[in-house]
């Protein structure tokens, strides 16, 4: 969901995937919002995420010159580096109910929280995208010829008004695997690299209003598949320990559980908003806006502690995040000083489970610019958020690493106002990937049981059934059913990224 994606959305019949293609064959239909959609289904796959690439992690930002500094980082497929296998935050959008979230990781897990991927390196020059309007207005820009793109939008209706008055965030300095930060003028970045092409540099040109765009979809979706040509990784990310193997039998821990029921608990997550004021929690200041901070209960409001929020987001202007409670110690996070910030989930293994209900409910304000009636639950990697989930640097430069390609998963996204379907997509590798066009029913009148699992290179997001139970533990055969495929099923869509 974040702002404005590169993220190339195409008809699963272009893919390798038959089932993809069979659901969309003779069923793909353009709605009058721009977005294609095809078959109902239950179950999503994405196939294998672990390809090589790099982007641009932040290491500085300047406040009093508006400017944020980045470095490339180079990973190999495996690691914490490569998106979406690293810390990963969770985000909801209203209009939503919410009764219960788990999480859960997987003690065999390859990766921990010191992981660090062994080939990742960092070299000069910087990566350089185009000017992207970092906003989710819209779910689709045109950027010119046949191939459409898709992106999604989800703002506080606080922060949206900042961003209005040219209002964006700042990040700190993170050092070096082997040396210190140095900040680096964000005029001086690279077009973004991706595993199957490496372009010529292009210059940044300006953004556009980034509240008048309207979804431009003038053909069915495409998807361009990355090329077999990745550096093989390392095989170091494949060892075990005895006691990792041993305790893979276990199954998987629950780290992480909410319930809205009165009253309302959380162990093991923490709620944040774009909504930070130095006076109660995070920051503000006139160069870069709201940082993360506490949201209250009924994620309106900052406030001092980490509170659980009601379970009620009442319309499609709020949308809160989610993070583990291991607080950032200093120079552990990429994020903003003086921010709220807190790790994410980490780890290729690990698994996110959610029960939710997303009535029709428009905007309580008259900002038509804002996506209305559009509920969302996604995941973006961890470091976006802690420095600047929207908005750009004066130079209209991305503060944060997101448009480079470190890593988004949509899971359940509305894109058009007050449409019944949610659709996935995901946003990574330079950010020239897409989504399938199946989609998922939005729950009206009723609860939902959902679920995202990262196993073995693959998302899973799947319909879960009423009576699963998000218990303490979980056994690795209940995730082996939920991230099952038969291919000749007409409910489950293979989506390959990867061979």
């Amino acid at each position: 969901m974040r702002f404005l994606v590169y993220s190339i959305s195409l008809l699963p019949w272009l893919a390798h995937s038959k089932t993809a293609g069979d659901l969309c064959r003779g069923t793909a239909h353009k709605a009058d919002d721009g977005n294609w959609y095809c078959s109902e289904v239950q179950k999503i796959t994405y196939h294998n995420i672990s390809q090589s690439g790099m982007y641009n992690r932040t290491t500085g930002v300047d406040a009093k010159t508006g400017l944020c500094a980045h470095e490339p980082i180079r990973y190999n497929g495996r690691g914490s580096l490569t998106p979406l296998l690293g810390e990963v935050s969770m985000h909801l959008r209203g209009p939503m109910s919410v009764s219960k979230i788990a999480v859960y990781d997987h003690p065999g897990d390859m990766f921990g929280p010191q992981h660090v991927d062994a080939t990742a390196q960092t070299d000069g020059g910087i990566i350089k995208e185009p000017s992207i309007e970092h906003n989710e207005v819209n779910r689709a820009l045109n950027l010119g010829g046949d191939i459409p793109t898709t992106a999604t939008q989800s703002m506080n209706g606080n922060i949206i008004k900042r961003l209005k008055y040219g209002f964006q965030t700042l990040t700190r300095r993170v050092p070096k695997p082997d040396q210190g930060s140095t900040l680096v003028d964000s005029t001086h970045f690279q077009q973004p690299m991706t595993s199957s092409a490496h372009p010529e540099p292009i210059p940044p040109k300006p953004s556009s209003s980034i509240f008048t765009r309207k979804p431009v979809y003038p053909h069915p979706p495409r998807i361009a598949q990355p090329k077999a040509t990745d550096p093989p990784a390392s095989p170091d990310h494949a060892s075990r320990t005895t006691e990792k193997v041993s305790k893979r039998a276990a199954g998987w821990d629950r780290v992480a559980y909410y319930t809205s029921t009165a009253p309302a608990e959380a162990t093991g997550i923490v709620f944040l908003a774009n909504l930070g004021d130095d006076r109660v929690s995070g920051t503000f200041d006139y160069a870069f806006g709201n940082s993360l901070g506490y949201v209250g209960p009924e994620g309106k409001k900052v406030v001092s502690n980490p509170m659980p929020f009601d379970g009620y987001l009442k319309t499609s202007e709020y949308e809160i995040a989610g993070f583990t409670d291991k607080g950032c110690g200093d120079n552990e996070c990429e994020g903003r000083p003086k921010s709220t910030q807190y790790h994410g989930w980490d780890g290729e293994a690990k698994a996110f489970f959610i029960e939710f209900q997303m009535d029709h409910l428009d905007n309580d304000g008259d900002d038509q610019g804002m996506i209305a009636d559009a509920p969302a639950w996604w995941f973006l990697n961890a470091a976006i958020p802690r420095t600047l989930q929207y908005g750009n640097d004066r130079h209209n430069i991305p503060c944060s690493c997101w448009s480079t390609g470190c890593g988004e998963f949509d899971a359940f996204e509305v894109l058009g106002k007050g449409e019944e379907r949610a659709k996935s997509t995901i946003h990574r590798q330079g950010n020239l990937q897409g989504g399938d066009s199946n989609y998922f029913k939005r729950p009206v009148g009723r609860m939902l049981k959902f679920g995202v699992v990262f196993w073995k290179f693959d998302i899973t997001a799947a319909v879960l059934d009423d009576d699963f139970d998000f218990s303490e533990s979980m056994g690795q055969d209940a995730i082996d059913r939920i991230v099952a495929y038969d291919a000749e099923s007409n409910q489950h869509s293979l989506f390959k990224i990867g061979d």
